[in-house]
């Protein structure tokens, strides 16, 4: 039954991601001269509203069943002790995504900005509510679909040493998780927030830390991002301020 719902979840954010099709194609019927970004900023706030319902959706099958997975079998730490882990877990997803980011850009030769951040930025400039999905709803359903659903599954049915299963698993929600993204350049970045999230959930046993660590790493990037222009103008935080806004959203 525990695949039952993973399977749901899969399926369910496959319908968030097309859900604004259908307004697309009445709104392109309605007037064939619209523009590509005048057509996403009316439909938008549909999205937002398929967001929210499929967030209440998972809420809602996750304290449904009771068929927990190999991770969530084990022992989980305490509400206080993951509540350090989510604070610390940001800082090592900075870490990890500082390394991972280092690597790309020195060793692969790929571009600093990510195509994929730079597009969701224009778009939270022009539709201040486009917070919503980035910073609270999208993590809330990715991590129930990348670590939950298809980490989850793939952790549990593979045998022998755990660190291989973890390892393979991370893997590949990592790449998934890269090309849901459509962001091929910086998939090696992917790859690293793919493994420090999956370890978050397998250290604490509670999905809800690695959710938290997305969510407040997404709304980091989104205050530096905004604020960055006015912030480079304080010397001694520039080093910091570059570091920060070259980050990636997830």
């Amino acid at each position: 039954m525990r695949r039952v719902y993973s399977g749901i979840f899969i399926v369910l954010f496959i319908v968030v991601q097309l859900s604004s099709i259908p307004f697309a194609v009445y709104f392109t019927y309605q007037n064939p001269e619209i523009g590509i970004e005048e057509l996403l900023l009316k439909t938008l706030p549909y999205q937002v509203i398929a967001y929210v319902i499929a967030t209440i959706i998972y809420f809602v099958l996750m304290n449904r069943h009771t068929n927990k997975n190999r991770i969530e079998r084990g022992d989980q730490m305490s509400i206080g002790i993951s509540t350090v882990w989510v604070i610390g877990g940001v800082f090592l997803a900075m870490f990890a995504q500082a390394i991972m980011s280092f690597i790309n850009i020195s060793l692969l030769n790929q571009p600093v900005e990510s195509e994929n951040t730079s597009q969701i930025m224009d778009i939270i400039g022009q539709a201040p509510y486009m917070i919503l999905i980035v910073a609270i709803f999208g993590p809330i359903i990715e991590e129930f679909v990348f670590r939950r659903a298809i980490f989850g599954e793939i952790y549990e049915i593979i045998p022998g040493p755990k660190w291989v299963a973890f390892f393979i698993a991370a893997t590949i929600s990592g790449l998934i998780f890269s090309l849901a993204h459509l962001d091929f350049t910086h998939m090696i970045v992917y790859l690293g927030m793919s493994y420090t999230f999956s370890f978050l959930y397998v250290i604490t046993g509670r999905i809800m830390v690695p959710v938290l660590v997305h969510m407040l790493m997404n709304a980091l990037v989104i205050t530096v991002q905004m604020f960055a222009p006015s912030l480079e103008e304080l010397e001694g935080q520039l080093q910091f301020v570059r570091a920060i806004s070259h980050l990636v959203l997830f």
